[in-house]
């Protein structure tokens, strides 16, 4: 593998803590039947949408289905321990020299042994990464700055005509492109209040598009028919297990310890509150606007927000939910201190991805 593919992957893998701490075309009609005339435009594309056949591509989480990991950031490390607690047979990329705090944040208890089923492959081994992906049947890409995607050299590495054979789906972490909600004071509190707002300007918004087309430039170049899932996402916060812990599937107090920039950090707080989620189909969910000043750290419900956990949560949950090819969906929060049941995130996610 080349050097600049590993720097390209992990340069300072932490870095969105501050200073210190730091195409598949969509698959055409099937059926000949004509669109009635009167239907309105909401309705139509429903419509549309129910002559689209399933992609039966799920992938169940049993200890023959094998998922890939492959990021920067608390958001990758969270993905990759939610799908081996799933029960997927997990491999995760990770820099060496950041292997002990990617556990420490994994790690409820220091005691605690971690998934059995969980495997960490250094970026630099290109044997092992080489003999993973040809047997993987899902990946996951995830990227926690709001301002940093993966190269077109990674993806081409890790999407192409050798390492497909079992590739069934591809997840993406992505960001909310259409523009609304963005703006001077969007601008203005992420340069005074807190780096990671994801401002959503012109240049970052072509930067995800051309992430997101290479993906599926890569799968088509390669013969693949594995489909693509985008999860939106706008500022996230949060991701950690509480304070009891209550949520130990989640990244452990060490992460509150990391990211901790006061007394009390107000991702901690945040994760008290807000573990509700409501899944939005398309791109359509807005940014703070002229609120992103109070918004920008706050611990309560605000608009232009996701949570780490329900991010987390909606990439390894999809993938074992049926879709019509291609999808993309948004990930806002809603005030509750309990995160959505099993039942409760089946029925979401086929809302928007069937």
């Amino acid at each position: 593998m080349h050097v600049s593919i590993q720097i390209s992957l992990f340069h300072i893998f932490f870095y969105q803590i501050p200073d210190q701490v730091a195409s598949f075309t969509p698959s055409p009609f099937i059926s000949n039947r004509p669109i009635p005339h009167f239907l309105k435009q909401n309705e139509l594309n429903s419509y549309r949408k129910s002559l689209t056949p399933l992609h039966l591509s799920q992938i169940s989480p049993n200890n023959e289905s094998s998922v890939g990991v492959v990021g920067r950031g608390f958001v990758f490390v969270l993905a990759s321990k939610l799908a081996a607690m799933a029960g997927y047979n997990t491999w995760m990329l990770y820099p060496p020299k950041e292997l002990e705090v990617i556990q420490s944040v994994m790690k409820i208890d220091d005691d605690e042994p971690l998934p059995a089923n969980l495997d960490f492959v250094g970026i630099g081994d290109e044997q092992a990464v080489g003999g993973r992906l040809k047997g993987t049947d899902a990946l996951i890409l995830a990227v926690d700055s709001p301002d940093d995607v993966l190269s077109t050299e990674l993806i081409n590495f890790l999407i192409n005509k050798e390492t497909v054979g079992s590739l069934k789906r591809v997840v993406i972490l992505s960001r909310n492109l259409n523009g609304k909600g963005m703006g001077f004071f969007v601008k203005a509190a992420k340069f005074s209040a807190n780096s990671q707002i994801w401002g959503g300007d012109s240049e970052k918004i072509k930067m995800y598009q051309d992430y997101e087309n290479s993906v599926k430039s890569a799968l088509k170049k390669a013969g693949s028919e594995a489909d693509v899932i985008t999860v939106r996402a706008g500022t996230l916060k949060g991701g950690g297990c509480g304070e009891d812990p209550t949520y130990p599937q989640y990244l452990s107090k060490k992460f509150y310890e990391i990211t901790k920039t006061d007394i009390i950090t107000w991702n901690f707080l945040f994760d008290l509150k807000v573990r509700g989620v409501e899944l939005s189909s398309g791109d359509n969910l807005p940014g703070p606007g002229v609120k992103a000043v109070f918004t920008a750290t706050s611990s309560d419900v605000c608009e232009g927000d996701s949570s780490r956990c329900s991010v987390g949560d909606a990439m390894v949950k999809c993938l074992s939910v049926d879709s019509q090819n291609d999808v993309d969906f948004g990930v806002k929060t809603l005030e509750s201190r309990e995160p959505p049941t099993d039942d409760e995130w089946n029925e979401m996610l086929k809302k928007v991805m069937t």
